[in-house]
């Protein structure tokens, strides 16, 4: 019971560290600037422009995209895109999240 509960506890640590949702798609920053527009560019024309990506869908209808992006000294970016019901971007969101290790 001992071993068990030992095994429990490092299955556990080893997922905490661990991202719940990554974005699945590298994209550059200038990219996802000129393709993504609050207000005005759509789902369609975001899949259009950078492809698919992790997303998370709500039962609202709103939808989140998540992409990433080499960022400077080595840190990797996510950009996370907020749709509305209607399809339409409504929000953005950017900002280095991690360093990648050499």
């Amino acid at each position: 019971m001992k071993w068990l509960s030992l095994i429990v506890l490092m299955l556990l640590a080893a997922c905490s560290g661990t991202r719940a949702l990554q974005a699945s798609k590298n994209v550059p920053y200038a990219t996802l600037e000129q393709a993504v527009q609050p207000g005005n560019s759509t789902r369609e024309q975001v899949r259009a422009a950078l492809g698919d990506s992790t997303s998370i869908r709500f039962d609202s209808g709103k939808e989140v995209w998540m992409y990433s992006y080499p960022a400077a000294s080595g840190a990797q970016g996510e950009y996370v895109i907020l749709f509305g019901g209607d399809g339409v971007v409504r929000k953005v969101r950017s900002g280095d999240v991690y360093r990648v290790k050499k």
